[in-house]
Protein backbone atom coordinates (compact mmCIF):
# COMPACT_ATOMS: atom_id res chain seq x y z
CA UNK A 1 0.00 0.00 0.00
CA UNK A 2 1.20 3.50 -0.81
CA UNK A 3 0.07 6.45 1.29
CA UNK A 4 0.99 10.14 1.06
CA UNK A 5 2.96 10.76 4.23
CA UNK A 6 5.10 13.40 5.86
CA UNK A 7 7.09 13.56 9.11
CA UNK A 8 7.08 16.93 10.89
CA UNK A 9 10.45 17.05 12.64
CA UNK A 10 12.35 19.72 14.54
CA UNK A 11 15.96 20.65 14.98
CA UNK A 12 15.38 20.34 18.75
CA UNK A 13 12.62 20.16 21.37
CA UNK A 14 10.49 23.28 21.71
CA UNK A 15 11.07 24.42 18.15
CA UNK A 16 7.37 24.40 17.24
CA UNK A 17 6.69 20.90 15.87
CA UNK A 18 3.29 20.65 17.52
CA UNK A 19 2.17 24.06 16.26
CA UNK A 20 3.19 23.23 12.68
CA UNK A 21 1.67 19.73 12.89
CA UNK A 22 -1.66 21.04 14.18
CA UNK A 23 -1.71 23.83 11.59
CA UNK A 24 -1.19 21.35 8.73
CA UNK A 25 -3.58 18.73 10.11
CA UNK A 26 -6.41 21.22 10.55
CA UNK A 27 -5.74 23.06 7.28
CA UNK A 28 -5.85 19.89 5.20
CA UNK A 29 -8.87 18.62 7.11
CA UNK A 30 -10.74 21.85 6.37
CA UNK A 31 -9.72 21.56 2.72
CA UNK A 32 -11.66 18.30 2.57
CA UNK A 33 -8.82 15.80 2.90
CA UNK A 34 -8.93 12.73 5.14
CA UNK A 35 -5.97 13.24 7.47
CA UNK A 36 -4.53 10.47 9.65
CA UNK A 37 -2.31 11.77 12.47
CA UNK A 38 0.52 9.95 14.24
CA UNK A 39 3.00 10.81 17.00
CA UNK A 40 6.55 9.49 17.32
CA UNK A 41 7.32 8.25 20.83
CA UNK A 42 5.31 7.50 23.97
CA UNK A 43 3.64 10.90 24.49
CA UNK A 44 -0.12 10.99 25.21
CA UNK A 45 -0.91 14.70 25.09
CA UNK A 46 0.07 15.63 21.52
CA UNK A 47 -2.15 12.83 20.10
CA UNK A 48 -5.13 14.26 21.98
CA UNK A 49 -4.56 17.56 20.16
CA UNK A 50 -4.22 15.76 16.84
CA UNK A 51 -7.65 14.23 17.32
CA UNK A 52 -9.26 17.63 17.83
CA UNK A 53 -7.55 18.98 14.69
CA UNK A 54 -8.44 16.03 12.44
CA UNK A 55 -11.50 14.40 13.96
CA UNK A 56 -9.82 10.97 14.11
CA UNK A 57 -7.67 9.29 16.79
CA UNK A 58 -3.90 9.68 16.56
CA UNK A 59 -1.56 6.71 17.04
CA UNK A 60 1.87 6.46 18.67
CA UNK A 61 4.74 5.08 16.61
CA UNK A 62 7.44 4.06 19.09
CA UNK A 63 10.26 1.83 17.89
CA UNK A 64 11.39 0.93 21.42
CA UNK A 65 8.00 -0.04 22.80
CA UNK A 66 7.07 -1.82 19.56
CA UNK A 67 9.04 -3.93 17.15
CA UNK A 68 9.98 -2.18 13.93
CA UNK A 69 7.60 -4.45 12.03
CA UNK A 70 4.69 -3.58 14.33
CA UNK A 71 5.42 0.13 13.90
CA UNK A 72 5.08 -0.40 10.16
CA UNK A 73 1.99 -2.59 10.51
CA UNK A 74 0.26 -0.07 12.73
CA UNK A 75 1.02 2.76 10.32
CA UNK A 76 -0.22 0.79 7.31
CA UNK A 77 -3.38 -0.34 9.07
CA UNK A 78 -4.40 3.11 10.28
CA UNK A 79 -3.41 5.11 7.20
CA UNK A 80 -4.95 2.75 4.65
CA UNK A 81 -7.89 4.97 3.65
CA UNK A 82 -6.50 8.45 4.29
CA UNK A 83 -5.44 11.13 1.80
CA UNK A 84 -2.38 12.10 3.83
CA UNK A 85 -0.67 10.76 6.95
CA UNK A 86 1.04 13.41 9.08
CA UNK A 87 3.53 12.16 11.68
CA UNK A 88 4.68 14.55 14.40
CA UNK A 89 8.21 13.79 15.54
CA UNK A 90 9.73 13.70 19.01
CA UNK A 91 12.53 15.95 20.34
CA UNK A 92 15.06 16.83 17.64
CA UNK A 93 15.17 14.87 14.39
CA UNK A 94 18.21 12.79 15.38
CA UNK A 95 17.55 12.55 19.13
CA UNK A 96 16.92 9.01 20.38
CA UNK A 97 18.15 6.67 23.09
CA UNK A 98 21.87 6.81 22.42
CA UNK A 99 24.71 8.82 20.94
CA UNK A 100 25.57 6.25 18.28
CA UNK A 101 22.18 4.71 17.50
CA UNK A 102 18.90 5.95 16.04
CA UNK A 103 16.57 3.81 18.18
CA UNK A 104 13.34 5.57 19.20
CA UNK A 105 14.18 8.67 17.17
CA UNK A 106 12.16 10.55 14.58
CA UNK A 107 14.99 9.67 12.20
CA UNK A 108 14.34 5.94 12.63
CA UNK A 109 10.56 6.23 12.21
CA UNK A 110 10.97 8.30 9.02
CA UNK A 111 13.22 5.60 7.57
CA UNK A 112 10.89 2.77 8.61
CA UNK A 113 8.00 4.53 6.87
CA UNK A 114 9.99 5.77 3.88
CA UNK A 115 8.61 9.23 4.62
CA UNK A 116 10.02 12.63 3.63
CA UNK A 117 10.64 15.17 6.38
CA UNK A 118 9.32 18.66 6.90
CA UNK A 119 11.99 20.22 9.13
CA UNK A 120 10.97 23.00 11.52
CA UNK A 121 13.77 25.47 12.35
CA UNK A 122 13.71 28.09 15.09
CA UNK A 123 15.12 31.02 13.11
CA UNK A 124 15.28 33.53 15.93
CA UNK A 125 18.55 35.50 15.69
CA UNK A 126 19.74 33.73 12.53
CA UNK A 127 20.23 34.61 8.89
CA UNK A 128 22.79 32.79 6.72
CA UNK A 129 23.60 30.46 9.63
CA UNK A 130 20.18 28.89 9.03
CA UNK A 131 21.58 27.45 5.81
CA UNK A 132 24.50 25.87 7.65
CA UNK A 133 22.11 24.29 10.13
CA UNK A 134 19.84 22.95 7.39
CA UNK A 135 22.82 21.59 5.44
CA UNK A 136 24.07 19.74 8.51
CA UNK A 137 20.70 18.11 9.07
CA UNK A 138 20.54 17.12 5.41
CA UNK A 139 24.00 15.52 5.34
CA UNK A 140 23.93 13.82 8.75
CA UNK A 141 21.99 10.85 7.34
CA UNK A 142 22.01 10.39 3.57
CA UNK A 143 19.21 7.82 3.80
CA UNK A 144 16.74 10.51 4.91
CA UNK A 145 14.93 12.91 2.62
CA UNK A 146 14.41 16.38 4.05
CA UNK A 147 11.72 17.44 1.63
CA UNK A 148 11.06 20.96 2.89
CA UNK A 149 11.61 23.46 5.71
CA UNK A 150 9.28 25.62 7.79
CA UNK A 151 10.82 28.64 9.57
CA UNK A 152 9.46 29.46 13.01
CA UNK A 153 9.86 32.67 15.06
CA UNK A 154 10.68 34.82 12.04
CA UNK A 155 10.99 38.51 12.97
CA UNK A 156 9.82 40.03 9.68
CA UNK A 157 9.06 39.34 6.02
CA UNK A 158 12.53 40.54 5.03
CA UNK A 159 14.06 38.19 7.64
CA UNK A 160 12.06 35.32 6.11
CA UNK A 161 13.26 36.15 2.60
CA UNK A 162 16.92 36.26 3.70
CA UNK A 163 16.66 32.85 5.36
CA UNK A 164 14.73 31.33 2.47
CA UNK A 165 17.22 32.52 -0.12
CA UNK A 166 20.24 31.31 1.86
CA UNK A 167 18.80 27.90 2.72
CA UNK A 168 17.59 27.15 -0.79
CA UNK A 169 20.88 28.32 -2.34
CA UNK A 170 23.18 26.22 -0.14
CA UNK A 171 21.02 23.11 0.42
CA UNK A 172 18.51 22.86 -2.42
CA UNK A 173 15.77 22.25 0.17
CA UNK A 174 12.66 24.37 -0.47
CA UNK A 175 11.45 26.65 2.32
CA UNK A 176 7.66 26.31 2.19
CA UNK A 177 6.45 28.64 4.92
CA UNK A 178 7.11 30.66 8.02
CA UNK A 179 5.60 31.60 11.37
CA UNK A 180 6.27 35.01 12.87
CA UNK A 181 7.21 35.57 16.49
CA UNK A 182 3.85 35.44 18.26
CA UNK A 183 3.54 34.43 21.91
CA UNK A 184 -0.23 34.04 21.47
CA UNK A 185 0.44 30.80 19.61
CA UNK A 186 1.90 29.15 22.70
CA UNK A 187 -0.21 26.29 24.06
CA UNK A 188 -0.52 26.29 27.91
CA UNK A 189 1.68 23.77 29.73
CA UNK A 190 2.23 22.25 33.17
CA UNK A 191 4.54 19.65 34.73
CA UNK A 192 3.76 16.79 32.31
CA UNK A 193 3.84 19.01 29.22
CA UNK A 194 0.92 20.61 27.42
CA UNK A 195 -2.53 20.72 28.95
CA UNK A 196 -4.56 17.79 27.68
CA UNK A 197 -7.22 18.38 25.03
CA UNK A 198 -9.93 17.60 27.59
CA UNK A 199 -8.64 20.36 29.89
CA UNK A 200 -7.89 23.10 27.38
CA UNK A 201 -11.01 25.19 26.65
CA UNK A 202 -8.99 27.43 24.32
CA UNK A 203 -7.80 24.61 22.07
CA UNK A 204 -10.31 25.18 19.25
CA UNK A 205 -9.45 28.88 19.13
CA UNK A 206 -5.74 28.03 19.17
CA UNK A 207 -6.14 25.63 16.23
CA UNK A 208 -8.14 28.25 14.33
CA UNK A 209 -5.30 30.69 14.85
CA UNK A 210 -2.74 28.13 13.70
CA UNK A 211 -4.72 27.48 10.52
CA UNK A 212 -4.79 31.23 9.85
CA UNK A 213 -0.97 31.20 9.96
CA UNK A 214 -0.98 28.91 6.91
CA UNK A 215 -2.86 31.51 4.83
CA UNK A 216 -0.69 33.71 2.62
CA UNK A 217 -1.26 37.43 2.19
CA UNK A 218 0.62 40.44 0.84
CA UNK A 219 2.59 40.78 4.07
CA UNK A 220 3.29 37.15 4.90
CA UNK A 221 4.07 33.95 2.93
CA UNK A 222 1.92 31.56 4.95
CA UNK A 223 2.45 27.87 4.11
CA UNK A 224 2.65 26.53 0.58
CA UNK A 225 0.08 23.79 1.27
CA UNK A 226 0.03 22.54 -2.31
CA UNK A 227 3.79 22.09 -2.41
CA UNK A 228 3.84 20.39 0.99
CA UNK A 229 1.12 18.00 -0.17
CA UNK A 230 3.10 17.25 -3.33
CA UNK A 231 6.21 16.44 -1.26
CA UNK A 232 4.14 14.11 0.94
CA UNK A 233 2.64 12.48 -2.14
CA UNK A 234 6.07 11.86 -3.63
CA UNK A 235 6.91 10.00 -0.43
CA UNK A 236 3.94 7.74 -1.07
CA UNK A 237 5.74 6.29 -4.07
CA UNK A 238 8.10 4.50 -1.68
CA UNK A 239 6.90 1.08 -0.56
CA UNK A 240 7.41 0.27 3.11
CA UNK A 241 10.00 -2.50 3.21
CA UNK A 242 9.76 -5.20 5.87
CA UNK A 243 12.68 -7.21 7.14
CA UNK A 244 13.23 -10.55 5.48
CA UNK A 245 10.74 -13.04 6.92
CA UNK A 246 8.48 -10.43 8.50
CA UNK A 247 4.80 -10.62 7.62
CA UNK A 248 3.34 -7.33 6.35
CA UNK A 249 -0.03 -6.25 7.68
CA UNK A 250 -2.76 -7.66 5.45
CA UNK A 251 -0.87 -10.82 4.45
CA UNK A 252 -2.43 -13.84 6.12
CA UNK A 253 -3.72 -11.80 9.06
CA UNK A 254 -4.34 -13.64 12.30
CA UNK A 255 -8.12 -13.38 12.14
CA UNK A 256 -9.20 -10.34 14.14
CA UNK A 257 -5.80 -9.25 15.48
CA UNK A 258 -2.60 -9.76 13.49
CA UNK A 259 -0.05 -8.85 16.18
CA UNK A 260 -0.43 -11.57 18.82
CA UNK A 261 1.49 -14.84 19.09
CA UNK A 262 -0.40 -17.36 17.01
CA UNK A 263 -0.49 -20.18 19.57
CA UNK A 264 -1.96 -18.06 22.35
CA UNK A 265 -4.26 -16.24 19.93
CA UNK A 266 -5.81 -19.48 18.68
CA UNK A 267 -6.36 -20.68 22.25
CA UNK A 268 -7.92 -17.34 23.11
CA UNK A 269 -10.29 -17.41 20.14
CA UNK A 270 -11.41 -20.89 21.15
CA UNK A 271 -12.02 -19.65 24.70
CA UNK A 272 -14.09 -16.73 23.43
CA UNK A 273 -16.15 -19.03 21.24
CA UNK A 274 -16.74 -21.58 24.00
CA UNK A 275 -17.59 -19.01 26.69
CA UNK A 276 -20.11 -17.08 24.60
CA UNK A 277 -19.34 -14.33 27.07
CA UNK A 278 -20.22 -10.69 26.81
CA UNK A 279 -16.97 -8.87 27.52
CA UNK A 280 -17.62 -5.30 28.60
CA UNK A 281 -14.62 -3.27 29.77
CA UNK A 282 -15.22 0.01 31.56
CA UNK A 283 -12.68 2.70 30.67
CA UNK A 284 -12.21 5.78 32.91
CA UNK A 285 -12.14 8.84 30.68
CA UNK A 286 -12.53 12.48 31.70
CA UNK A 287 -10.34 15.45 32.65
CA UNK A 288 -8.60 13.40 35.36
CA UNK A 289 -7.97 10.26 33.28
CA UNK A 290 -7.15 10.62 29.60
CA UNK A 291 -3.81 8.92 28.91
CA UNK A 292 -4.51 5.90 26.72
CA UNK A 293 -2.75 4.56 23.66
CA UNK A 294 -5.48 4.39 21.03
CA UNK A 295 -4.02 1.09 19.79
CA UNK A 296 -4.69 -0.44 23.24
CA UNK A 297 -8.37 0.42 23.00
CA UNK A 298 -8.58 -0.72 19.37
CA UNK A 299 -6.94 -4.06 20.18
CA UNK A 300 -9.36 -4.77 23.04
CA UNK A 301 -12.26 -4.13 20.68
CA UNK A 302 -10.72 -6.37 18.00
CA UNK A 303 -10.58 -9.10 20.62
CA UNK A 304 -14.30 -8.85 21.16
CA UNK A 305 -14.54 -6.46 24.09
CA UNK A 306 -17.15 -3.72 24.24
CA UNK A 307 -15.63 -0.54 25.69
CA UNK A 308 -17.86 1.53 27.95
CA UNK A 309 -16.53 4.91 29.03
CA UNK A 310 -17.22 6.38 32.47
CA UNK A 311 -16.13 9.37 34.53
CA UNK A 312 -14.87 9.04 38.13
CA UNK A 313 -15.51 12.79 38.37
CA UNK A 314 -19.15 12.82 37.25
CA UNK A 315 -20.73 9.36 37.33
CA UNK A 316 -22.37 7.95 40.44
CA UNK A 317 -21.46 4.31 39.87
CA UNK A 318 -19.62 1.85 37.63
CA UNK A 319 -21.52 1.11 34.39
CA UNK A 320 -23.70 -2.00 34.59
CA UNK A 321 -22.39 -5.29 33.29
CA UNK A 322 -18.67 -4.51 33.29
CA UNK A 323 -16.34 -7.52 33.24
CA UNK A 324 -13.20 -5.42 33.89
CA UNK A 325 -12.10 -1.82 34.50
CA UNK A 326 -9.28 0.17 32.91
CA UNK A 327 -7.90 3.27 34.66
CA UNK A 328 -5.39 5.11 32.48
CA UNK A 329 -3.00 7.88 33.40
CA UNK A 330 -3.84 11.53 33.86
CA UNK A 331 -3.98 14.12 36.62
CA UNK A 332 -5.94 12.82 39.62
CA UNK A 333 -3.86 15.13 41.83
CA UNK A 334 -5.29 18.18 40.04
CA UNK A 335 -8.85 16.95 40.55
CA UNK A 336 -8.33 15.19 43.90
CA UNK A 337 -10.98 17.23 45.72
CA UNK A 338 -13.63 16.52 43.06
CA UNK A 339 -12.75 12.83 43.03
CA UNK A 340 -13.08 12.58 46.81
CA UNK A 341 -16.43 14.38 46.77
CA UNK A 342 -17.85 11.73 44.44
CA UNK A 343 -18.37 9.32 47.34
CA UNK A 344 -21.01 7.31 45.53
CA UNK A 345 -18.61 6.40 42.73
CA UNK A 346 -15.81 5.45 45.12
CA UNK A 347 -18.20 3.16 47.02
CA UNK A 348 -19.25 1.59 43.73
CA UNK A 349 -15.61 0.75 42.91
CA UNK A 350 -14.98 -0.68 46.36
CA UNK A 351 -17.98 -2.99 46.10
CA UNK A 352 -16.86 -4.25 42.69
CA UNK A 353 -13.31 -4.83 43.94
CA UNK A 354 -14.73 -6.96 46.74
CA UNK A 355 -16.55 -9.06 44.15
CA UNK A 356 -13.32 -9.67 42.23
CA UNK A 357 -13.80 -7.38 39.24
CA UNK A 358 -10.46 -7.32 37.34
CA UNK A 359 -8.95 -3.84 37.43
CA UNK A 360 -5.90 -2.65 35.50
CA UNK A 361 -4.52 0.82 36.32
CA UNK A 362 -1.57 2.88 35.06
CA UNK A 363 0.09 5.89 36.72
CA UNK A 364 -2.84 8.23 37.46
CA UNK A 365 -5.02 5.15 37.85
CA UNK A 366 -2.57 3.76 40.42
CA UNK A 367 -2.71 7.05 42.29
CA UNK A 368 -6.52 7.01 42.37
CA UNK A 369 -6.64 3.42 43.67
CA UNK A 370 -4.07 4.16 46.40
CA UNK A 371 -4.79 5.09 50.02
CA UNK A 372 -4.30 8.84 49.56
CA UNK A 373 -2.76 11.63 47.50
CA UNK A 374 -0.86 14.50 49.11
CA UNK A 375 -0.68 17.49 46.78
CA UNK A 376 2.04 20.16 46.71
CA UNK A 377 0.40 22.47 49.24
CA UNK A 378 0.37 19.66 51.81
CA UNK A 379 -3.32 18.81 51.64
CA UNK A 380 -4.06 15.09 51.69
CA UNK A 381 -7.07 13.46 50.03
CA UNK A 382 -8.22 9.91 50.77
CA UNK A 383 -8.58 7.80 47.65
CA UNK A 384 -10.11 4.38 46.94
CA UNK A 385 -7.69 2.49 49.18
CA UNK A 386 -7.52 -0.66 47.05
CA UNK A 387 -3.74 -0.34 46.59
CA UNK A 388 -1.57 0.00 49.71
CA UNK A 389 0.64 3.05 49.96
CA UNK A 390 0.32 6.82 49.93
CA UNK A 391 1.10 9.09 46.99
CA UNK A 392 3.04 12.32 47.51
CA UNK A 393 3.35 14.93 44.77
CA UNK A 394 6.78 16.52 44.36
CA UNK A 395 8.29 19.44 42.46
CA UNK A 396 10.89 17.13 40.93
CA UNK A 397 10.45 14.57 38.18
CA UNK A 398 10.74 11.21 39.97
CA UNK A 399 10.90 8.72 37.13
CA UNK A 400 11.19 9.28 33.40
CA UNK A 401 12.06 6.97 30.54
CA UNK A 402 11.75 3.50 29.12
CA UNK A 403 11.84 0.54 31.50
CA UNK A 404 12.01 -3.20 31.01
CA UNK A 405 12.05 -6.21 33.29
CA UNK A 406 9.88 -9.12 34.34
CA UNK A 407 6.70 -9.99 36.20
CA UNK A 408 7.37 -11.02 39.80
CA UNK A 409 4.18 -13.08 40.01
CA UNK A 410 1.14 -14.15 38.03
CA UNK A 411 -0.87 -11.00 37.18
CA UNK A 412 -3.82 -9.94 35.05
CA UNK A 413 -1.46 -9.44 32.10
CA UNK A 414 0.74 -12.52 32.30
CA UNK A 415 2.60 -15.16 34.24
CA UNK A 416 5.49 -14.90 36.68
CA UNK A 417 8.77 -14.42 34.83
CA UNK A 418 7.18 -12.98 31.66
CA UNK A 419 9.01 -9.96 30.28
CA UNK A 420 7.54 -6.47 30.53
CA UNK A 421 8.46 -3.24 28.78
CA UNK A 422 6.95 0.24 29.12
CA UNK A 423 7.47 3.91 29.88
CA UNK A 424 7.39 5.97 33.10
CA UNK A 425 6.84 9.71 33.57
CA UNK A 426 5.64 11.01 36.94
CA UNK A 427 6.21 13.73 39.52
CA UNK A 428 4.88 11.73 42.45
CA UNK A 429 6.29 9.01 44.64
CA UNK A 430 4.61 6.11 46.40
CA UNK A 431 5.48 5.35 50.02
CA UNK A 432 8.03 2.58 50.51
CA UNK A 433 7.93 -0.72 52.42
CA UNK A 434 5.01 -1.95 50.37
CA UNK A 435 3.81 -5.45 49.59
CA UNK A 436 2.91 -7.43 46.49
CA UNK A 437 5.12 -5.70 43.93
CA UNK A 438 4.18 -6.49 40.33
CA UNK A 439 7.40 -5.84 38.39
CA UNK A 440 11.16 -5.90 38.64
CA UNK A 441 12.41 -3.18 36.28
CA UNK A 442 15.51 -1.38 35.11
CA UNK A 443 16.17 1.53 32.79
CA UNK A 444 18.36 1.27 29.72
CA UNK A 445 21.38 2.76 31.49
CA UNK A 446 20.63 1.46 35.00
CA UNK A 447 22.15 -1.65 36.47
CA UNK A 448 20.07 -1.34 39.64
CA UNK A 449 16.71 -3.07 39.61
CA UNK A 450 13.61 -1.33 40.96
CA UNK A 451 10.49 -2.93 42.38
CA UNK A 452 7.40 -1.37 40.87
CA UNK A 453 3.63 -1.61 40.93
CA UNK A 454 1.13 -3.67 42.87
CA UNK A 455 -0.49 -6.96 41.97
CA UNK A 456 -2.79 -8.95 44.17
CA UNK A 457 -5.87 -10.94 43.28
CA UNK A 458 -7.96 -9.00 40.80
CA UNK A 459 -5.86 -5.79 40.77
CA UNK A 460 -2.78 -4.77 38.79
CA UNK A 461 -1.65 -1.16 39.19
CA UNK A 462 1.64 0.52 38.35
CA UNK A 463 3.32 3.75 37.28
CA UNK A 464 4.38 1.89 34.13
CA UNK A 465 2.53 2.81 30.91
CA UNK A 466 2.15 -0.16 28.56
CA UNK A 467 1.49 -0.29 24.83
CA UNK A 468 -0.39 -3.53 24.16
CA UNK A 469 1.19 -3.94 20.73
CA UNK A 470 4.49 -4.42 22.53
CA UNK A 471 3.03 -7.80 23.46
CA UNK A 472 -0.67 -8.33 22.61
CA UNK A 473 -0.63 -11.44 24.81
CA UNK A 474 -1.04 -9.02 27.74
CA UNK A 475 -4.44 -7.99 26.42
CA UNK A 476 -5.38 -11.63 25.85
CA UNK A 477 -4.61 -12.50 29.48
CA UNK A 478 -6.64 -9.54 30.68
CA UNK A 479 -9.71 -10.43 28.63
CA UNK A 480 -9.45 -14.01 29.83
CA UNK A 481 -9.57 -12.65 33.39
CA UNK A 482 -12.71 -10.71 32.44
CA UNK A 483 -14.30 -13.89 31.07
CA UNK A 484 -13.43 -15.71 34.29
CA UNK A 485 -15.03 -12.91 36.29
CA UNK A 486 -18.21 -13.25 34.23
CA UNK A 487 -18.39 -16.91 35.16
CA UNK A 488 -17.77 -16.19 38.83
CA UNK A 489 -20.28 -13.38 38.81
CA UNK A 490 -23.03 -15.68 37.53
CA UNK A 491 -22.75 -17.62 40.78
CA UNK A 492 -22.19 -14.51 42.96
CA UNK A 493 -18.88 -15.98 44.03
CA UNK A 494 -16.39 -13.30 45.18
CA UNK A 495 -12.75 -13.71 44.22
CA UNK A 496 -9.88 -12.59 46.41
Amino acid sequence: MKTARLVIAGTQSGVGKTSVALALMAAYKRAGLQVQPFKVGPDYIDPSYHKVATGVPSHNLDSWLLSKENVQRLFLEKSENCDIALIEGVMGLYDGLGTKEETASTQEIAKLLGAPILLVIDSKGMSRSGAAMALGYKKFDSELTIGAIILNKVSSLSHYKILKEAIEHYTGIPVVGGISKNENLKIPERHLGLLTAEENPELEACINQLVSVTHANSNWPGFDLEKILKIADEGSRTEIVFKKGARPCGLAPLRTFPYASEKLAEAFLNTISASRASIKIGVARDRAFSFYYQANLDLLEKMGAELVYFSPLRDKKIPEGCSALYFGGGFPEIYAEELVENISFMNSIKSKIALGLPIYAECGGLMYLSESIQILDGKTFSMVGAVPGKITMTQKLQKFGYKEGRLLKDTLLGKEGNSIRGHEFHYSERSANLESYAYELKGRRNVNLQLEGYSKGNILASYLHLHFLTNPDWAIHWIQAAISYNGADLFSSPKG
